[in-house]
């Protein structure tokens, strides 16, 4: 159970990284203009379903609301995180209390809920 509590520090880490990585987007573009940009709409020329989120955010965290977003489905995104940040912190306040198989279990079922449901929402009509 240790290492369950770990990686679930871990994603709580990545997650954090989110909300830091439009800050340190700037500096990286400066740094190098290939390192931020997006390999598959490079190579393909068609944008991916997270092409424009770092900017989507960035004007989200900075109150910058008058550009248009440049991803239709950042709103689905924004959900999506904010229900793993609070999954997160429960499953790690779960599995201080709880020790088993129940938890991780469980949290594999929801992420398996979550991953359809955004897979459903994400599909071209």
């Amino acid at each position: 159970m240790k290492a369950y509590r770990i990686v679930n520090y871990v994603i709580l880490a990545l997650l954090l990284y989110v909300l830091i990585f439009p800050y340190v987007s700037n500096i990286l573009t400066k740094i190098s203009p290939t390192l931020t940009q997006c390999y598959h709409k490079a190579n393909t020329g068609e944008l991916c379903p997270f092409c424009g989120l770092t900017r989507d955010m960035n004007c989200v965290l900075t109150g910058n609301e008058e550009t248009d977003r440049i991803n239709t489905n950042f709103q689905i995104f924004i959900a999506m995180y904010a229900i793993e940040w609070f999954i997160r912190i429960l499953i790690i306040i779960l599995s201080r209390k709880f020790t088993g198989r129940t938890i991780p279990i469980l949290d594999m079922a929801f992420h398996l809920i979550l991953f359809i449901t955004l897979i459903n929402t994400l599909r071209p009509n």
